[in-house]
């Protein structure tokens, strides 16, 4: 919507409450069709401080007779959906006030950069009375499962990224020829391997035929010959001698670790497809070749669907991929994307930009001809990043999966 439209809609005689977000307690003013604030309401992030907030505002509708009420509050953490689900199921409008909005309009009112709840809280009426505001997207449903499920993988890769590296660490110290026989620290064979064999001894003290067999119980595709020589190693290491209990305990557990995030991963991603078999959007989505099951649960998981948004620039736009230059006078500065959105929209369809700019991929015509236009790989990448958002948007609108002819048709009405 744009700002003349929202301003519109907060017209002179609504009631605008502003809310100052909190961990456990919330403050919230009203500011009244006649330019007045009221006191300011404390309340506890309890159904009892809920209620009351809600029995102020109908006392604040009565008193100067408003027949509309809009909520504003900063998207503050995660703090702020809780409130916002809850006054949005009484039927009440809640718009979102970005952070940064409120940081820098804090000097309007007193002239001064301090800053306190209620201040805020002011703060963020005004800017809502001025059309300053973002409408309140609530996921439900599948939606809302899909956009947890990709939050919770995005933790587990995380936690995944940081123990490959200090499993990598540990056995840089003790055994590093370990690495000249497994180049991925990662596979299945290898984390069996160092959860049960932590260290060069244990290996050697097991026994080949032994600790084959032992192995073999766990890695059906384990090859003796690649034990054989991971066994002579062993023998020659320069691993150091000093912390070996504690190096043993480290690498055990760690691995241990790595296996369990490993199957968590997957069962996650295995909730994502069949939660996608539920959306009937995300078939336009996986018909690019290229476009995974994770990737279509974090670009629907994010934006709560892309048949909710009226143009690709407002998809654009929440992945802060909207283009700005700051330029003055005969200067005119450098393009660049603003990256005010979710950073993990974003993430993903620079991702599948990569993807997409491989030879034989579908869009890969595209990024070859920004190439040769001298564009930068980087910026030629973020350029194919908003033409995906475009073409994603073009698919679902018009129900369609992609075909080769379509590509460029569908972009240009987007």
């Amino acid at each position: 919507m744009s700002k003349t439209g929202k301003r519109m809609i907060v017209n002179s005689t609504a009631v605008i409450v502003g809310i100052d977000i909190g961990k456990y307690t919330h403050v919230a003013v009203a500011l009244m069709p006649d330019g007045r604030f009221t006191k300011t309401l404390s309340l506890h992030n309890t159904r009892e401080g809920y209620e009351t907030l809600l029995e102020r505002i109908r006392l604040w509708k009565d008193e100067c007779g408003a027949g509309e009420v809009i909520i504003g509050m900063e998207s503050t953490g995660h703090y702020w959906e809780v409130p916002a689900r809850w006054l949005a199921g009484k039927e009440l409008q809640v718009v979102l006030v970005n952070a940064l909005h409120t940081k820098r309009a804090k000097e309007i009112e007193d002239n001064s950069p301090g800053k306190t709840d209620a201040k805020d809280s002011r703060i963020i009426a005004q800017l809502v009375r001025y059309g300053k505001y973002l409408n309140c997207v609530l996921p439900e449903g599948v939606m809302a499962e899909l956009r947890e499920l990709t939050r919770i993988r995005q933790h587990i890769v995380t936690e995944l990224t940081q123990k490959r590296n200090y499993l990598r660490r540990l056995l840089d110290s003790v055994f590093p020829e370990i690495f000249t026989v497994f180049r991925k620290s990662w596979g299945k064979t290898f984390l069996h391997l160092a959860r049960l064999y932590p260290l060069p001894e244990d290996l050697i003290n097991a026994g080949l035929p032994a600790g084959a067999a032992k192995l073999k119980q766990s890695c059906r595709n384990l090859k003796i010959k690649k034990l054989e020589r991971l066994h002579a190693l062993a023998g020659s290491t320069v691993g150091v001698p000093v912390a070996r209990g504690a190096y043993s305990s480290g690498i055990r557990n760690t691995a241990g670790r790595i296996l369990t995030l490993q199957e968590e991963k997957a069962r996650v991603e295995k909730q994502m497809e069949n939660l996608l078999a539920e959306v009937p959007e995300s078939r336009f989505l996986l018909s690019l070749r290229g476009v995974g099951v994770v990737s279509a649960a974090i670009i629907l998981g994010e934006t709560g669907g892309l048949c909710r948004y009226t143009s690709s620039k407002e998809v654009i736009k929440l992945a802060g991929l909207n283009l700005f230059e700051i330029s003055s006078g005969t200067h005119r500065g450098r393009v660049r994307i603003s990256k005010r959105g979710r950073p993990l929209l974003r993430h993903i369809l620079f991702i599948l930009a990569t993807v997409q700019a491989k030879k034989g991929m579908p869009l890969n015509g595209e990024y070859r001809a920004l190439i040769e236009r001298k564009m930068p790989p980087v910026k030629a990448l973020i350029a194919l990043s908003r033409k995906l958002v475009r073409l994603f948007f073009a698919l679902t609108r018009d129900q369609r999966c992609y075909t080769e002819t379509l590509s460029a048709v569908t972009t240009k009405a987007a």
